[in-house]
């Protein structure tokens, strides 16, 4: 795949660029989009930057933080896949005596995260979750919001986020997944537009109902984390976050 690094892209025809390939995400019936997002380029890092200043993202960000702070008092935070940093700066914001860490596979992200976090200490990765130089029993919460349905080894990342977690800890997975209600869906995605500019009105849904489509349904995901360390330990539970009845929580626990 080939990205034009050139502001003068449509922002709505790059973002179906950097989504493109729903119809040929999955090999063997998971995705191949790592790929794809290691290549990620620095316009289309700003752009999605830009989109998650929306205001229904912003919400997002803040729902999901305020969670996962609820979870724990200190410690080490692991965020898989942070993309521009939003979701780490919300739980510093929340609790400042949390320890992050990042991992993501872009270095483009990586710099625009490093640019939002400003002067927050945040010990930020390139890489992916299915092999880490981390040490086992290392963190004491991780979560993952909206990219778990691009790793190319779903099964192997999960086992590895179960070696780095300490034991009686669990991890958050935030999902959407494909087989939603699509009229309750749509019903909520118009509430939520009628709070935004015109641009994000014509870009945000192309965007996020292209997201859908690639993504896993509910049994495809549950048949995943069966197969895994947290085969007897995980939990799905569908929740609406930004008013948006699409997502679906899954906590994975590492009981040995």
């Amino acid at each position: 795949m080939h990205y034009h690094d050139s502001i003068s892209q449509n922002p709505s025809d790059l973002l179906s660029t950097i989504l493109r390939g729903s119809s040929k995400r999955r090999v063997m019936g998971f995705s191949s989009g790592e790929s794809e997002f290691i290549k990620f380029p620095k316009i289309a890092a700003s752009i999605y930057d830009m989109m998650m200043s929306s205001e229904a993202t912003k919400r997002q960000v803040t729902e999901i933080a305020e969670f996962l702070t609820t979870q724990l008092a200190s410690g080490k935070l692991l965020d898989i896949g942070f993309g521009p940093g939003k979701l780490l700066v919300e739980i510093h914001r929340l609790k400042p005596t949390l320890e992050l860490y990042g991992l993501d596979i872009s270095s483009s992200m990586l710099a625009q995260a490093r640019k939002n976090l400003g002067n927050i200490q945040a010990n930020l990765y390139l890489g992916k979750i299915q092999e880490t130089d981390f040490e086992s029993d290392f963190f004491d919460i991780i979560s993952c919001t909206g990219s778990f349905y691009l790793w190319n080894e779903p099964a192997i990342g999960i086992d590895e986020i179960h070696r780095l977690l300490k034991r009686g800890q669990s991890a958050y997975l935030f999902e959407t997944y494909r087989d939603i209600d699509s009229e309750r869906f749509e019903s909520a995605l118009k509430e939520n537009l009628e709070r935004e500019g015109f641009l994000r009105k014509r870009i945000s849904p192309q965007f996020l109902r292209k997201q859908i489509r690639m993504t896993y349904t509910r049994e495809e995901m549950k048949m995943i984390f069966e197969e895994t360390m947290f085969g007897s330990s995980f939990h799905m539970q569908e929740v609406k976050i930004a008013n948006l009845p699409i997502w679906v929580r899954i906590e994975l626990t590492k009981t040995s």
